[in-house]
């Protein structure tokens, strides 16, 4: 998944939360951190590992931003 489309569905969903009471008052850093603790507490809820997640996430993030420095996937140099 290309990271424009990443950035624009984690945008859909703090726009979602700054329409949601009280969202609106928060600053989109207060949002995000909002966000994230809901998924704590789902994770806890749920019995997943929020943290081996986001170490994970962390981890795909990272492999694909040094993937994207790189230059276009397929291009060969003169």
């Amino acid at each position: 998944m290309a990271s424009d489309e990443r950035v624009a569905r984690a945008e859909e969903v703090l726009r979602v939360y700054g329409l949601s009471e009280g969202g609106w008052r928060r600053t989109p850093s207060g949002n995000l951190r909002e966000v994230l603790r809901d998924l704590m507490q789902w994770c806890d809820a749920t019995q997943h590992g929020f943290e081996r997640a986001l170490a994970a996430a962390r981890a795909e993030h990272q492999a694909e931003s040094a993937g994207d420095s790189e230059g276009p996937r397929g291009a060969g140099t003169a």
